[in-house]
């Protein structure tokens, strides 16, 4: 019978729409001796290879596994619609990458999940790989263990689909799950996962929330949301804590990306130079589950690029941050690698994709176009000062004036400016500040150059887990298309506007804070067909109604503000920010109050300075 390699060759690829999503032998890719490991772990992107191949952690994982002796890691991404309705006529299973194995084969499948609308992908390669859905149904095996990382900070909508979910950093992690695996594979081979295999994993491994061993019971908000309330066993952690690489510098590199051969959606190399954030944006979950903030040594991140670059042949590179303008270092940083003595890396572009309007420092940009004018993008997010200062956005009006005068003065065409709609107490004066601020910006950039473009993205803001506005509810959809509407007939004309599609976010919302109810619509919609809801061509809104009315649900309970006092899905996880200092960044948002950052105002007792002062002298 022909290996599974030979049958795609002959019956799959040539029929797919981008034959390079599905073959191995990328530059840099790694392939080992399938029956020579002990471990076999499928590292899964539920998304598009162009989207996933472009995921900075998953490169890292990959690499850090595959180092491990007698550990196999392969890649999985989800196959377009095209590339799925072969596979099922065809009846062949979904296969990973390198050795071209079904998933099914593997003793672990790593989620790597980075969004809410990619829970039906998630469903689909499940699926196509033959494993059950249901974590509950894979109690009796052989099956392999399903485990989510990433951003799983609001994990109940896929709580009966994961058998267990990572949190935190994931370098080590990752590690500490594949030496527990290999001390676990009994004679069998294979890794069942029962309950008592997932209580020992709990217990062994920091970082490990397996949902089916903490008790649950309705919360008092409008969804009635099932939340955590005890662990059933003494010795499982509850809640649990994330886990933290205090120091960058020790967490292994990808010094040899895998380089696609087709176009990724970030085509270029990336470093991380910064993980977490400072500011304390009182929207912005990624700022809350990531801190603290850490930064790499210059020396490490010149090292790391030059690497890169070699092992690449890219011409750009991205310094990924959350903000790399706060990055003290980034000077020192962009005058090492513009350096003309060095070889290897002074003529490649660098971008700072997360510049803030507060942190650009014009002898940056003056570094950085040197070599290519990469573009600049800011986000004052609200339209007016008082807006500003209840999402804690410290920026005024003048400020951001300032830095478009700067940015078009070094030499630049065009900037994206981003901005959100529907944020707690917005009012219509806030709408309006924000067209006059815009109009303002374009009429800057123009009185400086002529041909000068600004284009306008506006968001509607999702309230999300581990922040501050966790409590807050989402924008009605007639409000939104109202203020969608005024920004359209008063921005200037020479002003690109484009506005993320309502249905999109309001979908986001429900399952940015959802419970485990909901794994039943998700279900039902992957039944109906849905597949890359964040594609804003393939969103199938009739779908998903179908699917809450067939399932006896509906959405506007879980975009409803939730009380103060009512428990939440996510109890059982422990970020590290504290849920007193939550409430009271929340009830300072009411008031319009900005809180310092933490390099301007000092500690403002977030609940994980303990390991800050582990981390703020360490290089």
């Amino acid at each position: 019978m022909p290996s599974f390699a030979e049958q795609y060759e002959a019956e799959f690829l040539p029929f797919v729409e981008r034959p390079s999503r599905y073959i191995d032998h990328e530059v840099n890719s790694i392939r080992q001796d399938w029956d020579a490991a002990r471990l076999r772990i499928a590292l899964v992107f539920p998304d598009a290879y162009e989207i996933g191949i472009s995921h900075l952690g998953l490169k890292i994982l990959y690499q850090i596994l595959n180092r491990m002796p007698g550990v196999i890691a392969e890649r999985c991404y989800a196959p377009w619609v095209d590339a799925e309705a072969i596979l099922r006529a065809k009846g062949l299973p979904l296969c990973s990458l390198e050795n071209c194995r079904p998933l099914s084969e593997f003793h672990i499948v790593g989620f790597s999940i980075q969004y809410e609308l990619c829970y039906t992908n998630m469903l689909a390669v499940l699926d196509l790989a033959g494993i059950p859905l249901r974590a509950g149904m894979r109690r009796a095996g052989p099956s392999p263990m399903v485990i989510a990382g990433g951003n799983v900070w609001s994990p109940g909508p896929i709580e009966p689909f994961i058998d267990a979910f990572a949190l935190g950093d994931g370098e080590v992690t990752v590690q500490r799950i594949a030496s527990w695996a290999l001390d676990r594979i009994g004679a069998s081979g294979m890794l069942t996962p029962n309950e008592d295999l997932l209580h020992d994993l709990a217990v062994s491994v920091p970082g490990i929330y397996v949902p089916e061993l903490y008790g649950a019971a309705n919360s008092a908000d409008p969804a009635q949301r099932i939340c955590p309330v005890a662990a059933l066993h003494a010795d499982v952690p509850c809640p649990v804590h994330k886990e933290i690489v205090a120091d960058l510098d020790t967490a292994p590199e990808s010094f040899a990306p895998i380089v696609p051969f087709c176009e990724a959606i970030h085509d270029r190399a990336q470093v991380e130079i910064m993980r977490g954030c400072v500011r304390g944006c009182r929207f912005c979950q990624a700022g809350m589950i990531t801190r603290p903030a850490r930064e790499k040594s210059v020396q490490a991140v010149l090292r790391e690029v030059k690497a890169v670059v070699e092992a690449s042949g890219y011409e750009d590179v991205t310094l990924a941050a959350l903000s790399a303008g706060d990055c003290s270092c980034i000077g020192d940083v962009l005058r090492g690698l513009l350096d003309d003595t060095q070889p290897g890396t002074s003529r490649t572009a660098i971008s700072l994709p997360s510049l803030r309007v507060d942190s650009f420092d014009p002898a940056l940009a003056d570094m950085i176009r040197r070599v290519r004018k990469t573009g600049f993008t800011f986000a004052p997010e609200a339209g007016s000062d008082r807006l500003r200062r209840v999402i804690n956005k410290a920026l005024t009006r003048d400020e951001t004036l300032e830095t478009i005068r700067a940015v078009f003065s070094a030499g630049w065409q065009l900037a994206k400016v981003y901005f959100m709609i529907g944020l707690p107490t917005e009012t219509q004066e806030d709408i309006e500040e924000l067209v006059e601020l815009v109009t303002d910006i374009m009429k800057t950039a123009r009185g400086i150059r002529k041909s000068a473009t600004i284009n306008l993205s506006v968001a509607t803001f999702v309230p999300k887990a581990f922040t501050p506005f966790q409590w807050a509810g989402f924008a009605a959809e007639d409000e939104v298309r109202a203020k969608q509407q005024f920004i359209l007939h008063h921005i200037p004309r020479q002003v690109k506007v484009s506005f993320h599609k309502y249905g999109l976010s309001r979908l986001e919302a429900v399952f940015a804070r959802g419970d485990r109810k909901l794994a039943a619509v998700i279900e039902r919609a992957f039944q109906l067909g849905c597949r890359f809801d964040d594609w804003g061509e393939r969103l199938e809104l009739p779908k998903w109604q179908q699917a809450f009315a067939d399932c006896g649900m509906a959405m506007e309970a879980y975009l409803e503000p939730i009380p103060g006092d009512a428990a939440l899905p996510w109890a059982a996880l422990d970020c590290g920010v504290s849920n007193a200092f939550l409430r009271r960044e929340w009830q300072r948002a009411l008031a319009a109050e900005p809180t310092p950052t933490c390099r301007d105002g000092g500690c403002q007792a977030c609940g994980i300075e303990h390991i800050c002062s582990q981390t703020a002298n360490m290089h």
